[in-house]
């Protein structure tokens, strides 16, 4: 029953006071309507704010080893980044997340008593996780065991960090956990600056810088909220949020494990190059997943709020969400589309971003598909679904763990992530049936019956049964209509949110058939090298075989380097010569990007040093380009301490794809060098070349 609106003149106020009254009336309810979505538009500001500069740390580590140490030791990096989320989630799941659902817009009282058990709790976790990290790093060797190591050092500290950045926005004072961010990246930054400077570029130090500077603003935490961790009182903590903690560690623990062994099988099946492409992938999409991330900081809280005020808004809010990330997504990932080959791709991951750039599509597809559940993963916590946000979070990471991996064994790097975007569309109708059925398990159970004396009649309480203290009461409504033009539109709208997912999946199958289907151009059709006036290198086809000539023996050089004209010191992209060389055609060693065709008249060209670790007759050379034409290129043998005195025994103009450098008279060398004169003009205006593989013959 509404309540009629009291004017000045009602209570019998003169003329002159009733009008000023009911000006001043009219402008306090103006001032109420707007102060909630201007409080709500703060708290996503800093929410943003926040995990952008908790991202941009993570996004500068990234960069840096990928620009620093190369494709392998990224993907090292890489998979102790995945080991890191699975406790991060495991250590949210126990601690953080019941705090959000139970202990937002609390008393300030009532919240340092939650905090001080939560954050004791998130600091055995990553105590204990870091057990098992160093404990595995035992049974690991090369880059990966040195990225476990530090790893296993520094979780404590930074899973304390990340439980001070959700207690602060608990209590909405997402300034706080930003000034924390803040301190973590002004420590992170000159730490990489001195390993670099200091010759220690390795990942066992950056990964320890890292989470150095974390565990730094991890100590900065009870200085800004007056609150300690009390270890006594993480097992109470524990037993009292039992009923939702267990489930979200189960619920984030599973999605992370997902990733964790996607990740791990690809780099059985494929290899730890391909783990780099596919991380450097995600990096470039880092701008998304910091808005994913920011946004989930928030959006539970204030779905919370929402449910407390106007239960039939949630769903509307949940929409809304959804639809803000998926056109972020889809905005960021055609800017990607256009500006990677551009130049944005090599200043940010170097020499790998011509086979990341393949990922884009697929990377776009899964981003769009995870942020249309997005929404309604919010909307499941906030009204305390524990039971069924996890029965959906725990058959998407199903699907994802299998649906990747069926992709990266069809399809490689490509396939692995165009099968996570199967699975992130085909799970999302999973999400938002699974929130309608919580909304109207919350309905039923707030739906109040007047007694005989207009007290509302006893009825069960929902399933997030929150304590006393708690700020979480749902207000009673009517959230689903079965019947009139109400329940028709309501309906409607539900039978158009559960389709729009399938349509997104039918996309992604289609990409995922037509790409597997398109071959680089480095895998096309064999393009010989044709002859020229003057060389003695090359023929337009192979000589006919005589039956009784034995055949060629395929070598492969031992190592790679790149060179220039000023010899080692000064070759392009020298860390990623060795995917010359590797036998696979997913990995390449690029060089620079330049002006002209001519090196911008800077240099007389630049090349590959090529070691055969003993003394070997060479017939003839092969090598697979990126470019269907336009290269010139030149194989000279001769005392490899004498750069300009090397003589050139075959050569090859405008020449691309699979290219066959034959050698007239056998020559008997140990180092070979591949030498390119001439670049050709790629998609993105400039001029640069790629080397997928090389073999020699002899």
């Amino acid at each position: 029953m509404t309540a009629a609106r009291v004017t000045g003149a009602d209570e019998g106020w003169p003329p002159d006071a009733a009008a000023a009254h009911d000006v001043a009336a009219a402008a306090k309810r103006r001032r109420d309507l707007w102060r909630g979505p201007r409080q709500m538009a703060r708290r996503l500001g800093w929410g943003v704010a926040d995990q952008g500069m908790s991202s941009l740390t993570n996004f500068a580590v990234a960069i840096y080893i990928v620009r620093s140490l190369g494709a392998t030791q990224f993907g090292a990096f890489s998979v102790a980044y995945v080991t890191y989320a699975f406790a991060l989630n495991a250590s949210r799941g126990l601690s953080t997340d019941p705090l959000i659902v139970r202990f937002s817009g609390v008393e300030t009282a009532v919240w340092r008593r939650a905090v001080a058990s939560c954050t004791a709790t998130s600091l055995l976790v990553g105590s204990a996780a870091g057990v098992c990290v160093l404990a595995a790093a035992v049974f690991l060797n090369g880059p990966v065991r040195l990225a476990f190591l530090a790893l296993g050092l520094t979780l404590p500290g930074l899973m304390l960090q990340d439980s001070w950045r959700y207690a602060f926005f608990a209590h909405g004072r997402g300034s706080h956990a930003f000034l924390n961010d803040t301190i973590w990246a002004a420590l992170l930054a000159p730490g990489l600056f001195l390993l670099r400077k200091s010759g220690h570029d390795s990942v066992f130090w950056f990964v320890l810088a890292w989470g150095g500077a974390a565990a730094v603003a991890a100590s900065v935490g009870p200085l800004q909220a007056w609150v300690l961790p009390r270890l006594a009182g993480a097992w109470s903590w524990l037993t009292q949020h039992r009923d939702l903690g267990f489930r979200y560690l189960v619920e984030g623990t599973s999605s992370s494990a997902s990733t964790q062994l996607r990740t791990y099988g690809v780099a059985v099946l494929l290899s730890l190059t391909a783990v780099g492409y596919i991380q450097a992938a995600t990096t470039l999409t880092g701008p998304v997943q910091v808005l994913f991330l920011g946004m989930s900081l928030v959006t539970i809280p204030e779905g919370a709020r929402v449910l407390r005020r106007s239960p039939r808004h949630l769903p509307l809010f949940c929409i809304l969400v959804s639809v803000g990330l998926a056109v972020a997504a889809l905005a960021w990932g055609i800017a990607l589309w256009v500006a990677v080959p551009r130049g944005f791709g090599q200043w940010l991951v170097g020499p790998i971003w011509r086979p990341t750039y393949r990922l884009m599509i697929p990377q776009t597809l899964y981003l769009v598909g995870q942020g249309f559940s997005g929404g309604a993963g919010s909307g499941l916590h906030a009204l305390g679904a524990a039971r069924r946000s996890l029965r959906a979070l725990g058959l998407t990471a199903l699907l994802t763990l299998v649906c990747g991996l069926l992709g990266a064994a069809t399809d490689g790097a490509a396939g692995a992530i165009g099968g996570t975007a199967a699975a992130a569309w085909l799970s999302a109708p999973l999400m938002w049936w699974e929130m309608r059925k919580a909304l109207r398990e919350h309905a039923s159970a707030t739906d109040q019956t007047p007694g005989p004396r207009g007290h509302a009649a006893r009825h069960r309480r929902p399933e997030s049964d929150v304590p006393h203290d708690s700020a979480v009461v749902g207000q009673p409504a009517q959230l689903v209509t079965r019947s009139g033009r109400a329940g028709g539109r309501s309906q409607l709208t539900w039978v158009v949110i559960m389709m729009l997912p399938f349509l997104g999946f039918a996309i992604t199958i289609l990409y995922l058939i037509v790409g597997s289907t398109h071959q680089p151009a480095s895998s096309a059709a064999t393009v010989n090298a044709h002859s020229h006036a003057g060389s003695a290198a090359t023929s337009p086809s192979p000589a006919p075989t005589q039956p009784s000539t034995p055949a060629p023996v395929r070598r492969t050089p031992v190592s790679a380097v790149a060179i220039g004209p000023g010899g080692i010191a000064t070759g392009d992209n020298s860390q990623s010569a060795s995917l010359a060389i590797d036998g696979s055609m997913a990995t390449s060693w690029t060089t620079k990007w330049y002006a002209t065709a001519n090196f911008g008249n800077l240099q007389a060209g630049t090349g590959l040093l090529l070691d055969m670790g003993q003394q070997v007759t060479v017939t003839s050379v092969q090598i697979s380009l990126a470019n269907k034409g336009g290269a010139s290129v030149q194989l000279r043998s001769g005392d490899v301490s004498k750069l300009a005195a090397l003589r050139t025994v075959a050569q090859a103009s405008d020449v691309g794809g699979l290219v066959t450098l034959h050698i007239h008279a056998p020559t008997a060398a140990r180092y070979l060098l591949l030498w390119f004169t001439k670049l050709p003009r790629t998609t993105a205006g400039h001029y640069q070349e790629s080397v997928y593989n090389v073999s020699l013959a002899g």
